[in-house]
């Protein structure tokens, strides 16, 4: 997952807040290089089919082999650029609003005989934890069908959301006591939804049954909780109230 990108998400300004989601639109993001596929699925905790998925809905093979085509009859021309179009399979779920995915564009340049390239992709909309990180690898797939190794890669979001429902699974990547602050100076409303969604998290007693939340749970039993419970006890009022309530018997009059 890309961290950074994450943090930049949450200190800009709320579309909606929706649930546990924060929606921030016109977000745009440079990475000097795609960090490892497999780093990403392991991270992530994916299986391979969700790697199948993406590519039948995204892939389309026509237009990656016009794109490869096009770069291949322009080598060496001192500039080219080509777009592909990311859209496949129908999405046929009743809830959805469209191909998250629309395009990526892939420029080149010859410098003596030097080969740069680079690459833009275009989101309507995508979630920022676990959505964007699989799809990192769907891209991986696209850019080795064409042969390149676009450095940068930047993308470009209409809208982009953080979900506190992933938290657990982002703070074995960063420090969550620190994000919690970094979200409180950047807001406020979205830091005392997120740290409550936590805070049950916390809980001994599993109370979820969506697939999600049981696994992003078992994360964050996983979690060094002392420093976030110790956290959230500090921030007294009726954070410290509702903390106090998720904790493990023993330490609930502390």
């Amino acid at each position: 997952m890309l961290v950074g990108l994450i943090k930049h998400a949450v200190a800009q300004p709320t579309f909606v807040l929706h649930g546990v989601r924060k929606i921030v639109q016109g977000i745009s993001w440079i990475e000097p290089e795609l960090p490892p596929a497999l780093d990403i699925l392991r991270d992530l905790g994916y299986k391979p089919v969700k790697i199948t998925r993406l590519m039948n809905l995204y892939y389309n093979r026509e237009e990656v082999s016009k794109a490869k085509a096009k770069l291949t009859q322009r080598q060496g021309e001192e500039h080219s650029s080509v777009s592909i179009l990311t859209r496949n399979m129908e999405k046929t779920h009743p809830q959805t609003q469209g191909w998250c995915i629309q395009n990526i564009v892939i420029s080149e340049t010859w410098r003596r005989k030097e080969r740069i390239v680079t690459a833009d992709v275009f989101y309507r909309s995508t979630e920022a934890i676990m959505k964007f990180g699989a799809d990192l690898s769907l891209l991986h797939n696209i850019f080795n069908e064409l042969g390149v190794t676009p450095k940068p890669v930047r993308f470009y979001f209409a809208n982009l959301y953080v979900s506190a429902v992933f938290f657990p699974l982002l703070f074995r990547h960063t420090d969550g006591v620190k994000f919690f602050e970094h979200i409180r100076r950047h807001d406020k409303a979205f830091w005392w939804l997120s740290t409550k969604a936590v805070s049950r998290y916390l809980d001994p007693v599993n109370r979820y049954t969506y697939r999600a939340q049981v696994k992003q749970r078992e994360l964050a039993q996983e979690l060094d909780r002392e420093p976030i419970d110790e956290y959230l006890l500090k921030c007294g009022g009726e954070i410290a109230e509702y903390h106090r309530l998720h904790l493990p018997r023993r330490s609930r009059k502390k």
